[in-house]
């Protein structure tokens, strides 16, 4: 329930605060130039507004995330720093012998009161105050992608399948030891997946009825997850037991990781004006649309649009054509004119440079050859061994078949008019912007925590993306407005 009135914290040492704090701390300028009023109201919805006890005020918890991402601290460190030091106080709004919370309570807040359009009603907040100060005047966005590294151990998916049947087992000798004698055979320890799967549904498909009546819910829970986890064989896509979400990528055609990516697009001005979070197998370029549709939805004019070539696909020069955006974006033989069928699933990595399957696999080598009509065929071969135990394969043109190949035509003449813009001296201008998404991602990786995930899952890597971006923004709208202030 959160508190009716505004209470007045008076303190006599809060003269203290003039005495102790310089003049030029980034703290001091941030609430000098930064209103947070808006978190109060935004995050009522969150609360119950008659029952319960008096909850701590939001804006003061959104403050201390606000701190823990800004100096890339831990909970603990974060309760610990602001019980001595004055400017956290004061940037709180606390007295400066006021107690601070226990560090469980920033858990509770982040789990229970922030919720995804919260996230983003935050992020719109600090382009509407950049706008409201006179800050934003361009009307390009800038978009990329940055990955982070899950926080988990990254196994195969039979070693995870044999640790949740072993946990399971053991539970259920403790708890229902009579079970036990419906457990099948055990798969020996040089069983394959596919042994694993067998065993596992069996052991599922036999001990479902007592299970479901059990009133222990870690049990019936685990019980749960493991059949959720073989249904579909959606099994042979997890790549770690504690984090099920996270997903291998691709950095180059040599180099990979195993998380997720953030999806950024800022403005000329550096501010991120939109985020999209996925796991580490989407493609930068499939993300166009939504940065460009939630940039505008945050209030960003936008008539051009710079990239890598990553976002040079047919379908996004045609998107920024009907939409009267410029695409500022280099294309690649690959998929600047491609003839393969759309919507197949495969797509160009731009990093590895190569194509990639429906399920995440680069392609190992590909062929050029000349046709009849001086076309171009270019026939890129995958793996056999990964395509037969893909659970995609069956819908998968390559899959299906026998040579594992897949074949693309180069139309030489299709994208001579964007080649010819490419080379123009505005399209050379205009590219040179793109470092400055380079060095915005290179900040919320190594001064914001973006290098990896604090947590698991997709949720909680959105929460950290977001509070990153909300905080590199309010950083920035200070700098900007202190060169326009002087």
């Amino acid at each position: 329930m959160l508190r009716n009135d505004n209470q007045i914290k008076l303190s006599e040492y809060n003269g203290l605060y003039e005495k102790i704090i310089p003049k030029n701390n980034i703290l001091l300028k941030i609430k000098e130039n930064i209103d947070f009023s808006f978190v109060n109201p935004m995050l009522k919805k969150s609360y119950c507004e008659h029952f319960g006890r008096p909850a701590k005020e939001p804006e003061m918890m959104f403050k201390l995330l606000f701190l823990k991402k800004l100096y890339d601290l831990s909970d603990e460190e974060l309760i610990q720093n602001s019980c001595v030091n004055m400017s956290y106080k004061y940037f709180l709004d606390l007295a400066p012998d006021e107690e601070m919370i226990d560090s469980s309570l920033l858990t509770k807040f982040r789990k229970t009161r922030i919720t995804e359009d919260i996230l983003e009603e935050m992020l719109r907040e600090t382009i509407s105050q950049a706008i409201k100060k006179g800050l934003v005047k361009s009307t390009a966005i800038i978009v990329d992608a940055t990955h982070t590294k899950a926080n988990a151990k990254v196994e195969s998916p039979t070693e995870i399948l044999r640790k949740l049947t072993k946990e399971l087992r053991k539970k259920i000798y403790q708890e229902q030891f009579d079970l036990s004698e419906k457990f099948p055979d055990k798969p020996v320890e040089t069983a394959d997946l596919t042994e694993e799967i067998k065993y596992s549904k069996q052991l599922i498909k036999n001990i479902e009825c007592e299970i479901l009546q059990n009133k222990n819910p870690k049990l019936v829970k685990l019980f749960i997850k493991i059949k959720s986890l073989l249904e579909c064989d959606r099994i042979r896509e997890i790549r770690s037991n504690a984090d099920i979400e996270a997903r291998f990528g691709h950095k180059s055609e040599s180099q990979s990781f195993f998380g997720y990516k953030t999806h950024i697009a800022i403005t000329e001005e550096r501010l991120i004006s939109g985020i999209k979070v996925t796991t580490g197998e989407a493609s930068d370029g499939g993300m166009l649309k939504e940065l460009v549709n939630r940039s505008q939805e945050n209030g960003v004019e936008i008539r051009e649009v710079i990239g890598d070539r990553a976002y040079s696909w047919d379908e996004n020069i045609n998107y920024c054509d009907e939409n009267n955006v410029i695409l500022i974006s280099r294309l690649n033989p690959v998929i600047a004119t491609a003839s393969a069928p759309k919507n197949d699933g495969f797509i160009y990595n731009k990093d590895a440079n190569t194509m990639q399957c429906p399920g995440g696999c680069l392609a190992m080598r590909y062929d050029k050859r000349t046709g009849k009509y001086q076309n171009t065929f270019m026939t890129f071969n995958f793996s056999k061994k990964k395509c037969r135990i893909c659970p995609q394969c069956l819908n998968c043109k390559v899959g299906q078949s026998k040579t594992k190949t897949y074949t693309i035509t180069l139309l030489r003449d299709k994208h001579k008019e964007r080649l010819d813009f490419e080379k123009s001296d505005y399209f050379k201008q205009r590219m040179r912007h793109r470092y400055k998404i380079e060095a915005k991602n290179s900040e919320l990786k190594h001064a914001h925590g973006l290098n990896r995930s604090e947590s698991v899952g997709l949720e909680a890597m959105r929460l950290q993306s977001y509070l990153s971006a909300f905080v590199v923004n309010i950083k920035r709208i200070v700098k900007l407005n202190d060169l326009v202030t002087g």
